[in-house]
């Protein structure tokens, strides 16, 4: 019993020192470079539950920009240097989904979008997700 304790524990160490983020294939890492410009993701969750909103790059790589909490509205930044790499989609999951982000359908994902100089990306998340709505304000 004591030996189980034991292993929980040093597999829940492991996991806060190598990211748990990284278990899902999503790169956690700062998305808003202090001195550089930034794209703006104004995310609207009408939804039941708090979501987790991801972009994704040209490559596939996932970048986590933070979490929205329900029938809340929050601001998110991309950096230029990511937007700068290609096309970029927009993923937004509930935080109750299970499975693996990158074949999850419980969520919205945007097209390939092309951010230009002072472009931001307006995200209407709903109740029920076929209504949610993806917007590129141009800038």
């Amino acid at each position: 019993m004591r030996r189980t304790g034991i292993f929980q524990l040093a597999v829940v160490t492991g996991l806060v020192v190598l990211g748990a983020e990284s278990a899902h294939g999503v790169v956690a890492v700062a998305v808003r470079d202090a001195d550089g410009p930034t794209h703006e993701i104004r995310v609207v969750n009408n939804h039941a539950s708090p979501v987790r909103v991801y972009v994704q790059d040209a490559k596939g790589r996932m970048y986590s920009l933070g979490r929205v909490s329900r029938s809340d509205f929050r601001v998110l930044e991309v950096s230029e240097e990511i937007a700068a790499r290609g096309d970029l989609r927009i993923k937004v999951f509930p935080s109750e989904a299970t499975g693996s982000l990158m074949g999850s359908d419980d969520g919205i994902r945007s097209r390939d979008l092309t951010l230009g100089a002072g472009d931001a990306v307006n995200v209407w998340v709903e109740t029920d997700l076929t209504r949610s709505m993806i917007q590129v304000t141009k800038g």
